[in-house]
Parts: structure tokens; C-alpha cells; sequence
């Protein structure tokens, strides 16, 4: 596993606080953390132990600190602008390991952010969501991503049960993935371990799905696949 690099990369509103690891495997991922203005950052021990998992099995992983948040410059702006920083944050990796498939992880908030960055962007490889928000939030085209799609969802999610997440995801072509965390919340205390493991299948899933489609090229991080729920 490779030490964590605290940087700065440049970001629509200023710059923004990011930690990098380094990683020899064939794809790299950006990971974009929960609700700025709920306590979201990207220390939030979910989105830590998922970068740790991706990072032993390979992958070069990014987190960043959305605007106005930690060391991040910018005024929060209720999604439209964290878009543009996820944005960033993408391409910024992406510099760095230009030939790799670029995997787009995002929890909670991260996750509605991600999903619409990447419905506009078709250099995003593949997105996995962790408590995909859909009591929150509005997924309406989450169907015209068109590119590998997972979700590990805890199973007494606050912000959306499995059941609501599996309607959202019904009709998604490549069909989309989903793990549970079961007997979990929102929040996945005690359990982010188990979480970021099912991000490292998921994502391992993702680029086989991607390769095997014809999508952007690359193996699967060094982790067992299991099918789609």
C-alpha cells in the first residue's frame, strides 16, 4: 500500500486539499466524500478505509476535500459547483495516468455528484456509489449513464432502503450491481471496513464489465468479482 500524499490541485473555485496514493495497478479512482455541511470530508472513515482497500489492491486513488471544506478554498454551492470539483479532481488523476480507466466513487452526497459528473463525461469509466441518496435526492437519469454502475448500500439506509435503490436501478443498461451492508445505516458505524470491501469488488466488477464491453481498457484490481445482485 502506498503513504498518502497530502496536495493541492487547482479547482474551478481555488484550489483544493487532496490526498493521493500511488498505485502500480491498471486504473486509478477518485473518491468524493459525504455532505460538505453535515461534517463530510475527505477523512470520513468510510471514504478513508475505501481508498486504503482500492489502494492495496492496486489502484491509484485521489480523495479531495470539496469546496469550503478543510483546507479547500471556495464557498459551498449546494451541488452545482461540487460538480465542477469532482471535475477537477478527475482530471487532475487523470494527467497523471492518462492510459488508465478512471473509476468514480462517491458516498452519499459524493455519490449525487459523482453520478452527474459522470452523465456528462464519458471519460469516466465506470461509478460506484456508497448510500446512494434517493430519498434525498433526484437520480432521474441515472439510467442514461450507460457505463458500468455499482451501489453498496447499507441495509437500513435512512436516505434510501435497498428495495428503493434497486427501483432506481431498474432498467440501467449494463444492469447495475448492488451490495448490501447488512444490518447497517447511512452513516456505517463500525462497519466501514465491510463497506470498502464491497467498493473493492464492486469496482473490480465495474472494469471487467467496462473491458469486456469494449470500454476503456484495463484488468480488474487484484480482488474476487462476485456477480451483480
Amino acid at each position: 500500500m502506498s503513504e498518502v500524499r497530502r496536495l493541492w490541485i487547482p479547482g474551478p473555485a481555488g484550489r483544493l486539499e487532496a490526498a493521493l496514493r500511488l498505485g502500480d495497478g491498471p486504473a486509478c479512482a477518485v473518491l468524493a466524500h459525504p455532505h460538505p455541511m453535515h461534517g463530510g470530508t475527505l477523512g470520513n472513515p468510510v471514504l478513508f478505509h475505501a481508498d486504503r482497500a482500492l489502494n492495496r489492491a492496486g489502484l491509484a486513488t485521489l480523495r479531495f476535500n470539496f469546496r469550503q471544506v478543510g483546507g479547500s478554498e471556495g464557498t459551498h454551492d449546494e451541488g452545482r459547483g461540487e460538480v465542477e470539483d469532482v471535475g477537477a479532481a478527475v482530471q487532475w488523476l487523470r494527467g497523471l495516468f492518462p492510459e488508465r480507466p478512471c473509476v468514480l466513487v462517491g458516498y452519499s452526497f459524493g455519490s449525487w455528484c459523482a453520478v452527474r459528473y459522470a452523465l456528462a463525461h464519458p471519460e469516466v469509466a465506470a461509478v460506484v456509489a456508497i448510500g446512494l441518496p434517493v430519498r434525498k435526492y433526484a437520480f432521474d437519469g441515472i439510467l442514461e449513464l450507460r457505463r458500468p454502475l455499482a451501489v453498496v448500500q447499507p441495509a437500513f439506509d435512512e436516505f434510501g432502503s435497498p428495495d428503493e435503490v434497486r427501483t432506481t436501478l431498474h432498467g440501467a443498461e449494463p444492469p447495475a450491481r448492488l451490495d448490501v451492508v447488512p444490518g447497517a445505516t447511512h452513516l456505517l458505524p463500525g462497519r466501514a471496513p465491510e463497506a470498502a470491501a464491497k467498493v473493492v469488488e464492486a469496482v473490480a466488477w465495474c472494469l471487467s464489465l467496462s473491458s469486456a464491453g469494449g470500454g476503456p481498457a484495463g484488468s480488474p484490481p487484484r480482488s474476487p468479482a462476485s456477480p451483480p445482485a
